[in-house]
Parts: structure tokens; sequence; C-alpha cells
């Protein structure tokens, strides 16, 4: 009983409806899936040798850069790795970067690769214990793998006494899935610190050491199973982690003194480094966790968020963002007089309160400009009466690009004349001199948002019409129509103009390709056309594009203002199995069925196999006949098959005609 248990196949109820519900179901387009780079990160004009996971990765033609901050090229695959040649370009900016893949199915999702200052290593196995513990000089940035059931990796470094080190592990951060805890051990193997879950799942400590002498850092999964995709980077350095900036917003021509938020910020001869041209400032003074700093903004600063960093004998330390805007300062005092720009600390127990007169009649908008810019603080807006009764509230806004927002925003029309209360309060935490705001108030302005359904549409080789939504967020009483031009696409492929009628909320691009070929793309940016009398701005169309296979707020994302469109050729048929995973014991077997969607007129017998089985499984002979709409295939497992798990077992259907095409992996567990 035990035995026939342990070699049946798991299947889930869905599995099996997709397989009864398969025939007359339209065959599914499977665009290229990357899941993780390794390594995840290296230096300014580094060449790096870099292996992609994912899935439908057969035949990449092209490695798409949007920001240009590197070139590469293929030098081997399959349907589920990709290994590249990736030049990094010597100027390229520190922090992250995005980059595609684009096959004849079509262009990939983002994946994020993150340039830094210090010394990078790769990894070295074995290095599971204290005594195989990789020995690694200090400052580096380390590129690891956790991507087998079992696996800690330790390292050794040597380090005096007085010294603090800032150990930073990205992973989360860097579009990846894994959930890791890092450890500090002493050479005896006692325990010195432990984190997790700073940053989104990514572990942050700052520890002073006692004595000179060697010690150990140690990731360790938090995971019951690891994956193969599981990477991360442990970054060891004395360069200062910065957080945040008070004041948070500045106005253009300014010298203003404020208060850098971070760790290990001891380097008294550290300069600023600033993002954009004619910005000064200078260090006054470093206090470990806080820096008082001297900023002068240029006075023809355009409006919009801009970067500092810190840069001292020990390199460069990561950004933090502040803003210029030119909206009116408020002077001070309890009373505002609108437009105007409060910059401010958002406490829990003492929350800012305002006052300020309306019209009846009368559209106002308060908008909290905090963690979207770097601030850790979450507010929360509400509007009093004069009775001190609550007439709106509003905790996170709906703002364009971040999908996990902590920023309020409230559009209100008074409907009587009078005085009345502002009050933000922050809902993170109860103490703290670390979470800055920027409250914007001022009359309604009628606007719009633009938003791409897709960062990866295709298009097929042929002229068959594709496709692509536009979405426009009205706000605070735009109604007008939008036209919308579209600039970037390949050659041989056209679009039709759109236009967003009054009161709608969306339009679509209607895409040809006639004479271009399977795998040509092009970067498109779209945009509205601004009318003579600018009630409609222009507004480029943006989207939030997922960079982590992470869940919930473990997810990665980067707001995007181009596309990439690919002519794509169309698949014949499609492959689903009935299973996600499979359970097998050594010299025993398993049987699954996998269900085959045909185009209209597509006969051809297909041929299954697959990649990534363990040695010695082997899948038995299986060929659908003309026609068939599914198929059953067996694996078995000789007698000295490795118990263990193969969590990215791809399953393949070549038909006669050439074509092959991939089911969604399944894992495969060997007892």
């Amino acid at each position: 009983m035990k035995a026939g248990f342990m070699n049946a196949p798991f299947v889930t109820l869905g599995a099996l409806l997709s397989v009864a519900a398969a025939a007359g179901e339209d065959v599914r387009h499977r665009l290229p899936a990357m899941s993780s780079v390794f390594p995840q990160g290296s230096r300014p004009g580094a060449t790096v040798k870099a292996e992609i996971i994912g899935e439908y990765l057969d035949r990449a033609r092209t490695v798409v850069f949007p920001d240009g901050f590197a070139s590469a090229k293929i030098i081997g695959g399959s349907y589920t790795r990709l290994t590249l040649e990736m030049v990094v370009a010597p100027d390229a900016a520190f922090g992250p970067h995005y980059f595609r893949v684009v096959t004849p199915r079509g262009a990939s999702n983002l994946l994020l690769f993150r340039v830094g200052d210090q010394p990078h290593l790769d990894e070295r196995e074995p290095n599971s214990s204290i005594e195989q513990a990789q020995p690694i000089a200090l400052p580096a940035t380390v590129n690891g793998r956790l991507n087998v059931d079992g696996d800690f990796d330790f390292f050794k470094f040597r380090v005096k006494k007085g010294d603090t080190w800032i150990f930073d592990v990205r992973s989360a951060r860097n579009g990846n899935s894994l959930d890791p805890a890092l450890i500090l051990i002493d050479e005896r193997g006692r325990k010195l610190a432990h984190s997790e879950d700073v940053f989104i799942w990514d572990p942050f400590l700052v520890h002073t050491f006692a004595a000179d002498g060697e010690y150990y850092a140690v990731l360790q999964p938090t995971h019951t199973r690891n994956d193969p995709t599981f990477a991360y980077q442990l970054d060891i350095r004395k360069a200062p982690h910065l957080e945040t900036v008070s004041p948070i917003s500045m106005r253009p021509g300014e010298t203003v003194d404020a208060t850098l938020f971070g760790a290990g910020l001891a380097d008294s001869s550290s300069r600023l480094w600033f993002s954009a041209a004619g910005f000064k400032g200078e260090v006054r003074e470093m206090r470990g966790t806080t820096a008082a700093i001297r900023i002068q903004v240029p006075a023809d600063a355009a409006d919009g968020p801009r970067e500092l960093a810190l840069v001292g004998a020990d390199g460069r330390s990561g950004a933090a963002t502040f803003l210029v805007d030119s909206t009116p300062r408020h002077k001070g005092g309890s009373r505002l007089e609108m437009p105007v720009s409060v910059t401010g600390i958002a406490r829990y127990r003492e929350p800012e309160l305002y006052s300020f007169d309306a019209k009846e009649g009368e559209a106002l908008v308060f908008e909290v400009r905090a963690q979207r810019f770097g601030s850790p603080a979450d507010s929360l807006l509400r509007i009093l009466d004069a009775a001190g009764k609550e007439i709106a509230r509003n905790d996170d806004g709906n703002f364009p690009g971040p999908q996990f927002n902590k920023d309020s925003r409230i559009s209100h029309k008074f409907k009587d004349a009078g005085t009345y209360r502002v009050e933000i309060r922050n809902l993170f935490k109860t103490t703290g001199e670390n979470f800055p705001y920027q409250l914007l108030a001022g009359p309604s302005k009628p606007d719009f948002d633009l938003m791409l359904a897709t960062d990866n549409p295709y298009v097929y080789e042929g002229g068959e019409p594709a496709k692509l939504k536009i979405a426009c967020t009205r706000r605070d009483g735009f109604d007008g129509p939008v036209t919308l031009k579209l600039a970037g696409l390949p050659e041989g492929v056209a679009a039709e103009p759109v236009t967003i009628p009054e009161g709608k909320n969306e339009g679509e691009f209607t895409l040809r390709a006639k004479g271009a070929r399977a795998g040509s793309f092009g970067e498109i940016h779209v945009e509205s056309v601004q009318t003579e009398s600018g009630a409609v701005p222009v507004h480029t169309a943006w989207r939030s594009a997922r960079i982590s296979s992470g869940g919930g707020e473990g997810a990665t994302f980067a707001m995007v203002g181009r596309a990439t469109v690919a002519v794509a050729e169309k698949p014949l048929f499609s492959l689903e199995a009935a299973v996600s995973a499979v359970n097998l014991v050594r010299g025993g077997s398993a049987e699954f069925m996998v269900s085959i969607r045909r185009a209209g007129g597509f006969e051809e017998p297909i041929r299954f196999s697959m990649e990534n089985l363990p040695p010695d499984v082997t899948l038995n002979e299986a060929v659908a006949g003309p026609g068939a709409s599914e198929v059953k295939l067996k694996l078995t497992a000789g007698a000295s098959a490795r118990i263990g798990r193969a969590g990215r077992v791809a399953i393949l259907g070549s038909a006669s005609g050439g074509q092959t095409q991939e089911a969604p992996r399944v894992g495969l567990s060997i007892d």
C-alpha cells in the first residue's frame, strides 16, 4: 500500500479540471520567463559569465538592456537555462539595472542586475560548515546561492578589535524569492548576532567586534526546501548605509541644513555625491546613525526626485532620495496658506495638525510624499471640521508606480465655507526622528495617469492583429479625451492611432506585423498628445513591472516607461501537465497525463522528452498520435537514482514539422 502511494504522482483538482477542459480551449502562448540570474551583480567594467534559470528560453537571440548599462552575448542555452557573457559598461551607475531576453516566442520579463563599487567574488562550494568556510577578504560583495536542499553558506574573515562592519544581504531587493537568515559567529562557534526580514525578507545588521580574530558569516535558508533559483548578494562593508534625508523636500535656490539617517555614518572625511549636476553640499558632522549635512540646490533645478550618497575612504554608500519642489514653503506655525509645501517628521503619538480655510464648494488636494521616496513613514491623513469631526481620511493613496504604497492622498470638495484642520500621523512606529515627510496642499488640478497593460507585448508575424491596452486613471475631475502616440516599433510593425474618449478609462492600440520576422523587437513608449490649451498635458505611459517571484510584499517591482514589443511565431499547440509534482521511489515508476491544445488544422503527431531529469531517471518513449488531445507519460527511477528533489523538470513536445513547445515545469522527488 505504501509503495503504491509513493509511486503515485500528486494531482491537484485544478490540474484535473484544466485537462478536462483542454478540448476546445485556445492554444496558450508561452512568453520566455526568467526566474533568476547568477551572479546578481558586478563592478563597472567587469565581464561576467552569468547563468539564467527560467522557462521557455529556447532560441534566445538577444539580451536587451533598456538603460544601456551593459551588453551581452548568449553563449549557451536550452529551454530552462541560458549562459550569457555580460560586459558591464565602465561608466555604469551604481545601483539596480534591468534586462530581458528576446526569443521567437517574444520578450521575457525583466531581471535585476546590481552594479556596486566593492570587490565582487562568487561563493565556492563546498562551504556548508564551519570547517569548510570560504575565506574572504573584506570589504567584499559575495554572490552566492542556496540552491540545493540542506545548503548553508559559511564565510570566514578577519577583523580588528573595535572595527564596525555592515552586513547587508540582498535577495528580495534583487528580485529573488530566497528568504534567508544571517548569523554572525566567532571562531568558537558562538552566535554574536542574527538578522532576518529587515528590508522585505533581507537581513541587515551592523556589528562592532570586541576583539581581533577570525569570525564567520553564515547564510541560512528559512525555507523547508531550497530551489535552484535561490541567489543572494552578501555585502560586507564599512561604507555607510543611507536610509533617508530630512527635510525630504527642498526648493530651488535654497541652502538647506539637513540630516541623513542610516548606519555606519562615521567617516568625517566623506563628501557628498549628487545624481544631478549643479548641486553642492558638505558633511558637517558624523554621528554614527545620523549625519549633519548642508545642501545647496541650484536655482534652476527642476521639480522632481534626486539622489545623494556619501563617498569616503571606505567607498560609496547607497543612495538616499530627496525632492526638489517649487511649491511655496510653509512659513511655520499651525496655519496653512495654500498652495503650500510642509516638511516635517511624522509621529504616531504627536501627529502634526494644521488649520486652513476652505470656500464653499472648493476642491482641495492633500498629498503626502514619504514612503515612495525612501522615508519609512506610513502616513495616515485626516481632514477635520471646526468641531473636530472627521470628514475625510486616507491611509494608502493611489499613486503611479508603487505596488505597496504607504503614502496618503485626499481630494475633497468642501460643502461649506469655514476653517478646517488637516492631521498627519505615522502608523509605522510610535517613536523616532527618521520619518520625514512632505505634505503638499492646494487647489485641485484635474489630471490623469497612463499605464501600460504589459511591458512585454507581442504580435504574431504574418499580420494577425494584437492589442496593446493603455489604462487612463483620471484624477480630480479630469474628463476630457486623450490622444495617444506610440514610438519605437520595430520595422514591419505598425499601430493605428488611439484616442481615449471623454469619460472612458481605457484605449488600445492595434498592432500588425507584416513582413517582420519572429524575434524582431522594438523598445516602445506611449505618451499623450498635448493640446494647444494645455488642458491635456504630456504624460508617458508607465508600468510597475514585477521583478521578484516572491509573494505578497516580498515581491520587487521596477517602474518602467518603455515596453519591449516583439514579433512572435504563432504556436501550433500548447501543453499542460495534470500534475505539479511527481513522487518516485528508486526502482519504481509513475504515470501522469499531459493535455494538448491544438490550433485549428494542426493534426501532427508529437514526440515527448524532458529536460533536467536527475541521473538514472528516464522517460519511457511517448508519442501523441495525429490529432490526440492528451498523452500519458511514464517516469522510471533506477535502483541507484539519487534520493532528493529536482524542482525544475521541463516537459517538451516536438512536432514532426519542427515546432517544440514546453509545458509549465513540474517538480520531481525521489525517495
